[in-house]
């Protein structure tokens, strides 16, 4: 078998149902009660964003995300913000985790990330989250990373990159993945799955312990400053391993 072909294969073991009667539409309807419970008058809109947006979900990841978009007239900074919606979704039973800018919780099934949001004002559409593991407030904005993802015409690589990142339990933020993968891959063609993962191994192995990746959204925020210098090279060697391997069924599957 052909390596696209292969690669095409396990893309397709590895979809997920989307659209209206989707589960995880149906996981969106549900928890909207909830959050607009929580937000209140503040509450600008709740919007599908992150890999169920921009297209790159896997079977085994988050089934779908969610930006709880809170108005620049809310009274309270994001920081507090995060650990009240936390402290809320926690009293109400949900079960949340606290991820990297998200809440975590699974609802019948389906893994939710809610991301609760700050708009800036003016009508830039950027938003502030709170940033976790570093205990800070970043501004972004999530219609730039979904256009990026979609205007590379990459989006089955980022897939791939994905799954070959779960199989190895190693720990890369997707975010940081998708702007690794579009710039691996940003003079690449598109449905060549085959050689552009190759190319993208290659970055892994090369490039991605000492080059910032940095948002799209807002320059200053390196998004690669999310890895730990061994974490970084616990990809890096997991690459290597993967290219001498040559045989795409022994590198994901």
């Amino acid at each position: 078998m052909l390596a696209d072909e292969y690669l095409h294969s396990v893309l397709a073991r590895y979809e997920l149902p989307s659209g209206p009667d989707s589960p995880a539409e149906g996981a969106a309807t549900d928890l909207a009660k909830p959050i607009k419970e929580w937000a209140g008058h503040y509450l600008m809109g709740i919007e599908r964003c992150g890999s169920y947006a921009n297209g790159t979900r896997v079977k085994g990841g988050t089934d779908i995300d969610l930006l709880v978009a809170l108005g620049p007239r809310t009274p309270l900074q994001i920081p507090k913000l995060y650990e009240r919606f936390f402290a809320f979704l926690r009293s109400r039973g949900y079960g949340p985790k606290r991820e990297s800018v998200s809440l975590g919780l699974t609802w019948h099934g389906i893994e939710v990330d809610l991301i609760p949001a700050r708009q800036e004002w003016g009508s830039s559409n950027d938003y502030t989250v709170f940033e976790t593991e570093r205990a800070r407030s970043t501004r972004t904005n999530f219609g730039t990373h979904i256009k990026a993802v979609k205007d590379s015409g990459h989006a089955a690589e980022i897939r791939l990159l994905k799954i070959w990142r779960d199989l190895r339990h190693l720990r890369f933020p997707s975010f940081c993945l998708d702007l690794v993968v579009l710039d691996a891959l940003k003079h690449r063609p598109r449905y060549q799955q085959g050689s552009n993962m190759e190319c993208v191994l290659e970055y892994l192995h090369k490039v991605l312990p000492s080059a910032p990746m940095r948002d799209p959204a807002n320059r200053e925020n390196v998004v690669s400053d999310d890895l730990l210098t061994h974490e970084k090279l616990a990809i890096s060697d997991a690459a290597l391993d993967s290219l001498r391997k040559k045989d795409w069924a022994k590198i994901v599957w």
